[in-house]
């Protein structure tokens, strides 16, 4: 499997246009799959503090499933990858000011895409550029400062839509400068904030979960890994009112998830509402069910028995969360108790 090896983290920093300090994310990396491996840095994300903890959490998400890996190709944790980069925001390098160029173009490297230039046009009119707009959208190029227009860029590269590596260069990259703590992220930590463990069950013969809403509903989550890479990703508002949470939440959440319940051997139904709109291609899924299924019409409602088949039960956990429930009519099944191996005497001589 291919992966990103991460193998630094720098976080430059400057008094933006409102005097607030406004951040530079910068990482470096190579892709595993890619000889040969020379790590090269980048810039990722422009932004506030908290467009920075937004960028992060989302970067964090990729360990779960290791498609971001460490140095070496070492697995990382959410926890430990988002610990290194607080640790470069409470201590960053002062960043120089720099012209930026804006251009918006179909090329694949474009400063601005066009799909990203016409999102965001709404955004920079609102922040009083429209000679800018109307000067892009003529083809022609705009200069920025980073320094005095930090907000803008901090709206256009803020590393979810588009990363800043299109307006910073290589060489651009603060390396050598001084360490500027008074310009540093350093919250003070919460002291009490909610811990949730949802619980969890494990779908029989299959890789995916059920979560129980704060509805008291079953949906399934998908995979393990997933799960928890979605909520890393979505944790950083969290993070943000209730600073340094996160480590304690995300492993709450992993061992309820790792500890899911296996789903009992019957008396299991899948519920889905034929008025909420799906995509086609999931809608084809659950009407290719219909013929396989055993199941039944209440209202607006098909409830559908579970199936014994691996692949009938594969397509049911691809029904979308968004129409479909899974209701629990039995007990879970118990837990199987590991069983102690019997010890072997291992022998540390040579034969």
């Amino acid at each position: 499997m291919s992966s990103t090896v991460t193998t630094g983290k720098l976080i430059g920093a400057f008094r933006g246009q409102d005097g607030q300090p406004c951040y530079v994310m910068f990482e470096q990396t190579y892709e595993s799959n890619c000889y040969p491996h020379t790590p090269r840095w980048s810039a990722r994300a422009i932004g506030s503090s908290s467009q920075m903890i937004r960028a992060i959490f989302r970067s964090a998400s990729a360990c779960e499933g290791q498609s971001l890996v460490g140095a070496g190709g070492r697995t990382i944790t959410p926890e430990s990858y988002i610990a290194g980069w607080l640790a470069e925001m409470a201590n960053p390098v002062a960043m120089a000011n720099l012209d930026i160029i804006l251009k918006a173009g179909k090329e694949w490297n474009s400063p601005l895409t066009m799909s990203a230039f016409n999102d965001s046009k709404p955004a920079m009119q609102a922040q009083g550029y429209g000679t800018q707009v109307a000067a892009l959208e003529a083809g022609e190029s705009v200069e920025l400062s980073l320094y005095a227009d930090s907000n803008l860029l901090g709206t256009l590269y803020d590393g979810m839509t588009l990363g800043a590596h299109r307006v910073i260069q290589s060489y651009n990259i603060p390396l050598s400068n001084p360490r500027d703590e008074s310009l540093g992220y350093k919250p003070q930590k919460a002291k009490a904030y909610d811990v949730t463990s949802p619980r969890c069950m494990q779908v029989r013969d299959n890789d995916n979960v059920l979560m129980m809403g704060s509805d008291g509903q079953w949906r399934c989550e998908g995979w393990a890994y997933s799960i928890v890479a979605q909520f890393v990703a979505s944790l950083w508002e969290a993070e943000v009112k209730e600073p340094g949470s996160y480590r304690k939440r995300i492993q709450a959440l992993r061992a309820s998830v790792e500890n899911a319940e296996p789903m009992p051997a019957t008396g299991v139904r899948v519920i889905v509402d034929t008025t909420v709109k799906v995509e086609d291609y999931k809608q084809r899924t659950i009407e290719r069910l219909l013929a396989k299924v055993e199941h039944s019409s209440v209202g607006k409602e098909i409830h559908f028995a579970m199936p014994q088949g691996q692949d009938e039960i594969y397509s049911l956990t691809q029904f979308p969360a968004a129409n479909t429930t899974w209701v629990i009519d039995a007990k879970p099944a118990a837990k199987p108790t590991p069983q102690q191996a019997p010890m072997e005497q291992l022998s540390f001589l040579a034969g």
